[in-house]
């Protein structure tokens, strides 16, 4: 019974040292079978959790129910920690914060931990044989709580708490607060999988599955705008009317910087814009311009809202869009060379730059004090179309994940009638639009490589053979003739060559060649010639030309056939001069093949050469500029 109201206090756990009154607030502390008043538990700060005492879940296959909560205030706003019992008799923690849900328990041993001071956001311990980064370090401070709770506490009780994440979603914090400090593991959870029940009454609820949060009327302290606010983990405000930035504190805001002379920018995506991402429609609720100090360049990251507590991010730069959520998991580093890798699910990312993200200007509601000229250590890893991008500060490490959207994918998300701009350049995440067609290229190559052998070896089947020899004997400016006797072709011919073997010397001959079908009449005609010169200069001997040449017919049908050769010296040869011709079957110069593949290989290099020339475009931006080709598919 409570003693300073009189009311039934009932503790459904062993292990709860307090509980608070729900009938007066006073906070009762346990003392054997008794209860100790400690004095009244402040209010609680109004929210909309969907979460409430009596709420019911299950994890991991166990049922739990809440019995109590925490409300800690830290230096961006505040969230919650709700005190579980589950069915088998052990406590935990569900904690909510900004749409990222955490179960965790305590752990049974309390190793080393260096002191709190000395913990830095992105060190690495070993907690129940899995390595966890610490990704945020906070003083919270409890502002008040309800139900039953496992250790004494009340408002303005100072809770030194860092929360590390692991890998597969892994989570953990250790709270400082106790000596030694006090260790609770567990895991990221997705809300859906709690499978909550008996939370908030319908009304709440219905406001809780609605498109939109009933909006929070405030005004502008500057300028007297009103403003809707969102959601009630809004703790910034950038008026959109006079540019004044102010910290919001329940239903009040508190000017934290006036109004700069044309300090109102213009989103190129309106506020208040709504678009469908992965099935969910975001409304545009916040806008910050960000740039790296000292070099020339900006781009745009908006905050999404989802209307159930869920926020993402919207990024713009040059007409390229990626649309990026916070991790609840640990990236996995990988043992690389010169450029870093991490591993987040079954995609492997690669460094692509560290630089510093400065605050430009801001507009809109934000989840935290956001301020101009805030600046923020910034480690892009990218896997087109996916991007990882690390945000450090000296009390954070944030993982988030996104993917490239192009500005006709994201006109079409919002509804958009004028078209967005057009991307310019290459994107850091943005997918290489030539290297599919490249392996597609190479493919073809392939293919009409081996039709081009296919089609050589036709050509080259059967072996070389010799219908017909015959002589004609030739004077200098006469022409000479001769018709060879009738012989026969057994099978029809792919191929067939008639070669000419001349001994010229510092003279030409020409010649023409008939292979008449004796059968049909047909016939086939070739004209060719020989030339050879040779002397001495002051350089030494040369000579240039030959004394052969050869014609070809192609598709020469079975049958009999005779030879006509005419030929031709000129006036001024030296003497008279005897051509060897000979009638065979031969296969076409592998030569020809050879051409063939190189002029086909053309065509997969150039394609190559486009991928490489976008991916040197891409990684010219980077810390890790292109030296070769072999480093283009990274």
């Amino acid at each position: 019974m409570c003693p300073s109201c009189g009311a039934t206090v009932r503790y459904q756990s062993a292990a709860s040292a307090l509980a608070v009154c729900s009938y007066c607030r006073a906070t009762l502390a346990r003392d054997g079978d008794t209860l100790k008043n400690l004095g009244r538990m402040a209010e609680l700060v109004p929210d909309d959790s969907p979460v409430q005492i009596g709420t019911q879940g299950r994890w991991q296959g166990t049922a739990f129910g809440v019995v109590g909560r925490l409300q800690l205030r830290y230096d961006a706003g505040f969230w919650n920690e709700w005190h579980i019992l589950f069915d088998d008799g052990r406590f935990g923690w569900m904690s909510e914060s900004g749409g990222m849900w955490t179960v965790t328990l305590p752990h049974p041993s309390r190793p080393e931990f260096p002191p709190f001071a000395a913990i830095r956001p992105g060190a690495r311990v070993q907690i129940a044989g899995k390595v966890f980064e610490v990704s945020n370090k906070e003083e919270a401070v409890c502002l008040s709580g309800e139900g039953e709770l496992p250790f004494v506490v009340g408002a303005g009780y100072i809770a030194p708490v860092i929360d590390l994440r692991g890998p597969d979603a892994a989570f953990a914090s250790i709270d400082y607060s106790s000596d030694p400090a006090t260790v609770y593991v567990g895991e990221s959870v997705a809300r859906e999988s709690l499978k909550l029940s008996n939370t908030r009454d319908r009304e709440s609820e219905a406001l809780i599955a609605a498109p939109t949060r009933k909006a929070e009327a405030i005004s502008c302290p500057v300028c007297g705008a009103p403003w809707s606010l969102h959601d009630q983990s809004v703790l910034a405000m950038a008026c959109t009317s006079c540019g004044a930035l102010s910290d919001i504190d329940g239903k009040v805001a508190k000017v934290r910087e006036a109004a700069r002379a044309g300090s109102v920018v213009v989103p190129p995506l309106p506020l208040g814009s709504k678009g469908k991402f992965e099935g969910v429609e975001w409304e545009a609720i916040g806008f910050m311009r960000k740039g790296v100090p000292n070099v020339v360049g900006t781009w745009d990251e908006y905050l999404l809202y989802d209307g159930k507590g869920g926020f993402a991010w919207l990024v713009s730069e040059r007409g390229h869009w990626n649309f990026v959520r916070q991790s609840d998991k640990l990236p996995t580093s990988r043992a690389t060379g010169s450029r870093p890798e991490y591993s987040l699910g079954s995609t492997r990312y690669t460094h692509f730059a560290d630089y510093a993200a400065e605050v430009i200007a801001v507009l809109g509601e934000f989840t935290w004090r956001v301020r101009i000229g805030d600046t923020v250590k910034v480690r892009d890893f990218v896997s087109p179309p996916r991007v990882l991008s690390c945000e450090i500060t000296d009390d954070e490490v944030t993982w988030s994940e996104g993917y490239y959207l192009s500005p006709d994918e994201v006109g079409a998300a919002f509804g958009l009638k004028r078209p967005l701009i057009r991307a310019a350049g290459v994107n850091a995440c943005q997918p290489n639009p030539h290297k599919g067609a490249r392996w597609k290229v190479l493919g073809l190559f392939v293919v009409f490589s081996v039709l081009a052998l296919m089609v050589h070896g036709w050509f080259s089947s059967g072996t070389s053979s010799v219908f017909h020899r015959t002589t004609l004997e030739m004077q200098p400016g006469t022409e000479s003739a001769l018709t060879s006797e009738p012989f026969r072709i057994a099978t029809a011919q792919k191929r067939v060559e008639v070669d000419h073997f001349t001994p010229v010397s510092n003279t030409w001959a020409g010649f023409e060649v008939e292979l008449v079908n004796r059968d049909s009449g047909e016939a086939f005609t070739s004209a060719s010639e020989v030339s050879y010169y040779s002397g001495y200069d002051e350089d030494g001997s040369w000579s240039e030309g030959q004394q052969t040449s050869s014609s070809v017919f192609y598709g020469v049908p079975a049958g009999e056939y005779h030879l006509v050769v005419h030929g031709e010296l000129p006036p001024e040869a030296p003497q008279g001069l005897s051509d060897q011709v000979t009638l065979k079957v031969s296969p076409p110069p592998f030569s020809n093949l050879v051409l063939c593949w190189i002029l086909l290989l053309l065509f997969p290099v150039f394609a190559f050469l486009r991928s490489h020339s976008f991916e040197a475009a891409r990684w010219r931006e980077s810390d890790h500029p292109l030296v070769s080709s072999s480093e283009d598919d990274d």
